[in-house]
């Protein structure tokens, strides 16, 4: 399963982390959900525009951004991954787990 936590604060999303993986497929099988968290998550973070104020790990498939200063146009793009993911969620509940921590 996908764990998706995220730190909001003040409206700002302060921090997200996505790990593990779906297990929708079979080993070895095009997994359609670890491909809708990858797109959903990669193409986001690609929108950020001010990202010296962020800290982007990205490794083996997990990601965890940590934000320093948050803007409101970057803000807008995390509010929407998290949006898509938890849209994902609904689809796929014994896949992807999202929680604000």
């Amino acid at each position: 399963m996908i764990k998706v936590t995220y730190q909001v604060v003040n409206d700002f999303v302060l921090g997200l982390k996505v790990l593990g993986h779906a297990e929708y497929s079979r080993l070895g099988e095009l997994d359609l959900v670890c491909a809708c968290v990858s797109s959903i998550v990669i193409g986001g973070l690609n929108q950020i525009d001010d990202d010296k104020n962020y800290k982007i790990k990205v490794n083996s498939g997990d990601v965890e951004v940590m934000v320093s200063k948050a803007n409101e146009n970057d803000n807008v793009v995390l509010k929407t991954i998290i949006t898509q993911l938890k849209t994902l969620e609904t689809k796929y509940p014994k896949n992807i787990d999202v929680k604000n921590k």
